[in-house]
């Protein structure tokens, strides 16, 4: 009997698939954390660790512009509140206007209209207004986040890769060979699993990395989002 066992074509296929996935993903995401992490040092070393309230509450003409339509909001709310007790004694419309068959009712509706316009539209620039800071703050945690969130990701790629090597658990061995057999014509054989490594490295770095991210810009805004609002 002949002892080579026929393989099976699916199975072969799936570890086709996952060696080259295997593949570019430990060598995107290996670029991305020591790549980014150098650009990062380079860009936001010195970043501020805390914001300038200058640099994030309203300037003086963005506070004046707001004043201004919060003001507008209220007259033509005591407008409308006007309008309404004008037109007590008309006759309404299904949609809440004055019937216009009268000179009154006509008139009342042209004016209703063109207030609610407005007042829709002061509504809109105070929302944007009011949002604003928020906006800068989240804007100044990003690079920060991305500093710290990085410094993380190498720091718990090189204590992956350390005990990848040290100890050589089955998982890391497995994706050393895997790497290996698809790269043996550009890649040397290693008696040291450091393929294998840097796959795991990369795998544990990365959702680290995601995880410190989303925690710091998370805590940073709502930290200095409580600021702001005593402000």
């Amino acid at each position: 009997m002949s002892r080579n066992k026929k393989q099976n074509p699916a199975g072969l296929l799936i570890i086709w698939i996952m060696g080259l996935l295997l593949i570019i993903f430990t060598v995107l995401a290996t670029l991305v954390i020591w790549v980014g992490w150098a650009v990062c040092e380079q860009l936001y070393a010195r970043y501020p660790r805390s914001p300038n309230d200058a640099d994030i509450l309203l300037q003086e003409d963005e506070a004046h512009e707001l004043a201004q339509n919060e003001a507008q909001i209220r007259q033509i709310e005591m407008r409308l509140a006007q309008i309404e007790s004008e037109g007590s004694d008309l006759r309404r419309r299904k949609d809440g206007l004055f019937h216009a068959g009268s000179v009154l009712g006509a008139k009342l509706n042209a004016e209703i209209s063109q207030l609610l316009q407005e007042l829709s539209d002061s509504r809109a620039i105070c929302h944007e207004l009011q949002t604003l800071p928020g906006e800068r703050l989240r804007e100044w945690a990003a690079p920060l986040s991305r500093l710290l969130a990085l410094r993380w990701a190498v720091a718990i790629y090189i204590s992956c890769s350390a005990y990848a090597l040290l100890f050589k658990p089955a998982s890391v061995i497995y994706m050393h060979d895997l790497i290996h057999t698809w790269l043996q014509a550009y890649l040397p054989s290693l008696s040291l699993p450091i393929y294998g490594a840097m796959a795991l490295a990369s795998m544990i770095a990365s959702c680290a990395g995601l995880a410190a991210y989303w925690l710091y810009s998370r805590t940073l805004y709502n930290h200095y989002a409580d600021q702001l609002d005593a402000h």
